[in-house]
């Protein structure tokens, strides 16, 4: 009896043969579910993309930073110095991951958005003292790097939603169509999630001279939808190399640094919301140049060129309002 109670069966060394049929079976489909996770895990193709250097060290985090601090005096707005002190480029930030660095902005982006009266730049206001573009409050600056920076802000009747989903629409009739002033072509190059995607923007071209054939301007980056912002970055990424002309023997592109690209967009009521735009950006190419950048600081030449940008900026911000403001009324075509 002995033996016949510590036996064994052929089948007792594994632990499903204890367990009824219909276990063991679902074990099986388990293991099988398992490993085709595990495989479709690794076949899943990794980022192929990394932030550049320059936007990792932009000056709204500066900004940023000065406000949190409460370096500035109270009631009075930071010095200007405070606003556009860039970042040393030191090991800190060089080694800071591009997660951290995303994160960042982000927070850095709210907090300007918050803090526009308090923001350091020329104020766009036309002859009159009045805003430039009505409906729009726009500021610019030129950073000591030489990078065009600025901000607006606009109230637009619309549930925040509405503008969150206008604004990520990556379609490239709709980009071009609301900021036609600004960008020449956009294109959806990779996304990895609907919350995150690799763009590819080329900008219009100046319209003046043989600057039209020189400085067209072209980024790639990486955009990041949030609840209520949307934040982008320039990337290094093979997705995108740089474009050499090829494609179009009449307008040579120079690949800019969109140090930071973002949008914050604030409920103010039920159908209601406000939008705000931020941008520091670098143009690379001969403007990285020490000679240039001082001729056109002493020229005025970068600050003219800041408050067109931000004038552009404005009237697009104006299209995006009846864009949106026609599709909470539910119109089905949008005039702008």
């Amino acid at each position: 009896s002995t033996a016949r109670s510590c036996g064994t069966h052929p089948a007792s060394s594994s632990p499903l043969a204890h367990r009824p049929r219909a276990a063991r079976a679902m074990s099986g489909k388990l293991n099988k579910s398992t490993a085709s996770l595990h495989a479709a895990a690794k076949a899943k193709p990794k980022p192929d993309w990394s932030l550049t250097p320059k936007a990792k060290r932009n000056s709204m985090l500066d900004f940023a930073k000065a406000i949190a601090s409460g370096e500035e005096e109270q009631g009075a707005a930071p010095e200007k110095s405070q606003g556009f002190a860039m970042r040393p480029e030191s090991s800190f930030y060089q080694a800071m991951s591009d997660v951290e660095a995303l994160a960042d902005s982000k927070s850095a982006l709210v907090n300007l958005a918050d803090n526009f009266e308090a923001f350091p730049g020329s104020l766009l206001v036309d002859e009159k003292g009045s805003d430039a573009v009505g409906g729009v409050k726009a500021k610019y600056d030129v950073s000591p790097d030489g990078d065009l920076f600025l901000l607006a802000q606009i109230e637009i009747a619309c549930p925040k939603e509405t503008a969150m989903d206008l604004l990520w629409d990556g379609r490239a009739t709709t980009v071009c169509k609301i900021w036609k002033s600004l960008v020449g072509s956009h294109d959806i190059v990779h996304e990895y999630t609907p919350t995150c995607r690799i763009l590819h923007i080329k900008f219009a071209p100046p319209s003046l001279g043989a600057a039209a054939a020189t400085s067209a301007r072209d980024t790639s980056v990486i955009a990041n939808k949030y609840s209520k912002t949307i934040v982008c970055h320039s990337i290094v990424s093979s997705h995108i190399p740089p474009v050499d002309g090829s494609e179009n023997k009449k307008v040579q592109y120079v690949r800019g640094d969109t140090k930071v690209l973002g949008f914050v967009v604030e409920p103010t009521g039920p159908n209601s919301c406000s939008v705000s735009i931020a941008c520091d950006f670098a143009l690379n190419g001969g403007f990285d140049w020490w000679v240039t950048k001082l001729l056109f600081k002493c020229t005025g030449v970068a600050e003219m060129a800041a408050k067109s940008t931000a004038t552009d900026v404005a009237k697009c911000l104006k299209r995006l309002r009846t864009a949106c403001e026609a599709l909470a009324k539910g119109d089905a075509d949008i005039a702008m």
